[in-house]
Parts: structure tokens; sequence; C-alpha cells
């Protein structure tokens, strides 16, 4: 499966958000790259909404379970695809 979605880095340069900042200190005294911060706190973010739309999906499948009825194909894209709401997503 290609993945046509861009990378955190990708994101983050198209959307001219902290374009290329120079390196911040943290309390510790490391110098760390704001950029891959932030691309880094991306990924996990969205990390952790990946894994909760899948699970909302899979909760949502008609039928998922039963020997006797078999859902259609419309009905099972209809509600994987509206089981985990972008308002969720802030």
């Amino acid at each position: 499966m290609e993945n046509k979605i861009s990378t955190a880095k990708e994101f983050r340069i198209k959307q001219n958000l902290l374009p290329d900042l120079a390196l911040l200190r943290c309390t510790d005294g490391i110098a760390l790259n704001c950029n891959e911060r932030v691309e880094k706190l991306m990924i996990e973010f969205a990390k952790l909404h990946v894994k909760a739309a899948l699970k909302e999906a899979l909760e949502s499948i008609p039928c998922l379970g039963s020997s006797t009825d078999i859902a259609t194909y419309d009905e099972v894209e209809k509600e994987v695809l509206n089981a985990y709401p972008e308002e969720l997503i802030k």
C-alpha cells in the first residue's frame, strides 16, 4: 500500500509551521532542534488518534460477530468512515 500522506516534516514545511528555527535551550541545557521536537509531537498525537479511530471503527462495524447477518460493503463503509468524528481531534 502506497502512503501518500505527508510526513510530519513535510506537513510542517507545507503549512509553514516553525520555519527552520534555531536550536532552543531546554531547562537541562541540552540543545534540541525545535522543528524535530514539533514533528515528533505531531507523530505521537497522530498515533493516539489513529489508535482511537481504529478502535471506534472496529466497534462500529454492523453485525460484527453475528453469524446470521452479513452487512453490505456500503453499510460497513458508512459506519467505519463515520466512527471517529474529526471534532475529536483537538
